[in-house]
């Protein structure tokens, strides 16, 4: 069977486990979680390898830019200490968490590689940086309060910094050219920085661009460039793209573009 059927496939199912799930009232992320793993267990599809380059340029930019356009800098500077705190010393301690679980387990298990502190904090910082796209879902069923909202996408959008740092600096010390903290210092304001700025010029163009605008389907594919290309291009110049796409998105939204794009959010 082809990818294109089995993609096809894959989103009939979502479809109707979409529809189970809201009849029976269970959280669709749940549902399509265990509809997944059931799948995965019978072997009935083989679906098509997610690469980090499909992740990475595909998938990975509309979902930043989609959360970042929703959110208001007016929101980000009033919450801003909880968010930091959540930002910087919240993915650090997550860091060394996973790091202190997972060097123990390799060291008490005779048949698994003995995972030094190294590679631990390494192996953290890859995956300390979550996303909430599922727990965001479900807020929005639950009509949870929108600045808890606001904390977990606004948590999730910029600890990519913080991350970035701490694996850049394990996989230094691994390798044996790490350098001092200012270099360290300095590779953080270069690959966050830079990528706010490329993120911030291409999101004032494209909002200056859409506001002489008159056609929505012009307008969503100007976003959909935007989105995407300020991703490609702060990648291209080795800063964050996700800082970047991150940055056009607030833009965006703080021209007030996401109503034209988002009318029901």
């Amino acid at each position: 069977m082809s990818y294109e059927s089995i993609i096809l496939i894959l989103f009939v199912i979502a479809s109707f486990v979409s529809i189970i799930a809201k009849r029976i009232n269970l959280p669709y992320t749940i549902a399509l979680v265990a509809v997944g793993l059931t799948l995965g267990a019978m072997h009935l599809l083989h679906p098509p390898s997610l690469t980090q380059e499909l992740l990475y340029s595909i998938f990975l930019p509309p979902l930043v830019f989609e959360a970042a356009i929703h959110l208001r800098t007016s929101d980000l500077w009033r919450d801003g200490l909880v968010i930091s705190t959540l930002v910087i010393p919240g993915v650090v301690v997550s860091t060394l968490v996973t790091a202190a679980v997972i060097v123990p387990i390799s060291i008490h298990y005779t048949q698994i590689e003995v995972i030094t502190w190294s590679v631990g904090i390494l192996f953290g910082a890859a995956v300390a940086a979550t996303d909430p796209v599922a727990v965001v879902s479900l807020f929005n069923k639950l009509g949870t309060p929108r600045r808890l909202r606001l904390l977990i996408e606004s948590e999730s959008l910029l600890n990519d910094g913080t991350s970035i740092v701490v694996f850049i600096l394990a996989l230094q010390f691994i390798q044996g050219s790490l350098g001092s903290p200012q270099t360290a210092v300095i590779d953080f304001f270069r690959i966050v920085g830079l990528g706010l700025i490329v993120g911030s010029i291409i999101g004032l163009a494209s909002a200056f661009i859409m506001h002489h605008l008159d056609d929505a389907m012009i307008t969503i594919t100007l976003t959909t460039v935007a989105a995407y290309s300020s991703f490609l291009i702060a990648d291209k110049l080795g800063v964050s793209g996700v800082m970047s796409t991150v940055a056009t998105g607030l833009i965006i939204g703080e021209k007030g573009l996401s109503e034209v794009l988002f009318p029901i959010y």
